[in-house]
C-alpha cells in the first residue's frame, strides 16, 4: 500500500526515515567510552581495553598523575552507505591507578582490536586501617 502512496518505493522512504532521525538525534562531538576490564596478577595488572577498528597510529596511550589515559579516534571515510551501524568518532577513558602500581616499566600492545596495558606492581606493605574518632556537636 505504501509504494502506491509514495512513489519512491517502501524502502527509500523507510532509508530518509532512518538518516533524518539519525541526524536529528547524533550528537555533535560524542566521547565514546571504550569496554574494558583490569586483570589482577601477582606482579601485575593487566588492562585490557576493546578498540576495534583503531590502529596504534589512531591511540595514545599516558600517564596524568595517578590515571592512566587511552585516547583516540575512529575516524569515518567518506562513502556511499547502504547501512550504517558501525560507531565513529573519539574514545576517552581515564582509569584511576591503583597504589601499588609502579609508574615505570608500563607497556602497550595491540592486537586484534584489544589494546593490552600490562602495568607492573611494586610490593608495599599493607596500611593498617586507621579510625577516625567522631566527635558529637
Amino acid at each position: 500500500m505504501l509504494e502506491k502512496l509514495w512513489p519512491f518505493g517502501r524502502s527509500r522512504v523507510r532509508k530518509a526515515v532512518e538518516e533524518a532521525l539519525e541526524k536529528a538525534f547524533q550528537d555533535v562531538g560524542e566521547v565514546l567510552e571504550p569496554l574494558s576490564e583490569l586483570q589482577e596478577h601477582e606482579d601485575h595488572y593487566l588492562l585490557r581495553v576493546e578498540v576495534p577498528g583503531l590502529g596504534p597510529e589512531n591511540l595514545e596511550v599516558r600517564l596524568e598523575g595517578d590515571q592512566l589515559v587511552i585516547e583516540g579516534e575512529k575516524r569515518e571515510e567518506k562513502r556511499t552507505k547502504h547501512l550504517a551501524e558501525i560507531v565513529y568518532g573519539r574514545i576517552y577513558r581515564a582509569y584511576l591507578l591503583p597504589k601499588d602500581t609502579k609508574k615505570e616499566g608500563i607497556e602497550a600492545r595491540l592486537a586484534k582490536g584489544v589494546l593490552e596495558v600490562r602495568i607492573p606492581r611494586e610490593k608495599r606493605p599493607e596500611e593498617p586501617p586507621v579510625r577516625i574518632p567522631i566527635q558529637e556537636s
